[in-house]
């Protein structure tokens, strides 16, 4: 586990490549589990939603991910690199939702005044976006602030899944 945790860590601080992640199904399975557990927790901590709904939403947006970048790697004839590259974007997700946990404690803790803590977890977002990018840069071949457009292209995409699929989500106070 350690190992993985590692892995994914020098991913998110473009040390690794998606190449270097085990073409595994069942680590991808134990990925996609520890993220279940990780947005789970995450959800608990939010406050205004229940944690079914915002985990709902990740679900969809994780879909949205997972299913675009199928649809790329299968058009740039590189389907074979999918696993890793899945395994590879969520595991990096797994790390900085890690990261993000004792920010969300803090807004919980502290309540929805704490304007410092939202300049955090914006930061942990790019951060994420930036670790995606080059994810994709790697997995497709791609020049870097190409796979940046993909990344905000897919980031977008999840955005917009999710406000029609689950409005309740998006909603002003929720």
């Amino acid at each position: 586990m350690n190992a993985l945790i590692t892995l994914f860590w020098r991913l998110a601080i473009f040390r690794a490549s998606p190449e270097h992640t085990p073409y595994s199904q069942s680590v991808f399975a134990l990925v996609l589990l520890l993220w279940s557990g990780l947005q789970l927790l995450v959800g608990l901590l939010q406050q205004g939603l229940p944690a079914s709904l915002l985990l709902g939403s990740q679900w969809i947006a994780l879909t949205v991910l997972l299913g675009g970048t199928f649809m790329m790697l299968a058009f740039k004839g590189l389907g074979g690199r999918w696993l890793q590259t899945a395994t590879s974007l969520v595991g990096v997700d797994v790390v900085l939702s890690l990261a993000n946990l004792p920010l969300l404690f803090s807004g919980w803790l502290f309540g929805p005044g704490a304007d410092w803590v939202q300049v955090f977890i914006l930061l942990l977002v790019s951060w994420q976006l930036a670790a995606q990018a080059f994810i994709f840069h790697r997995a497709l071949n791609v020049g870097p602030f190409l796979g940046l457009g993909i990344a905000m292209a897919l980031l977008v995409a999840s955005y917009g899944s999710v406000a029609v699929l689950l409005p309740a989500v998006m909603a002003p106070g929720g």
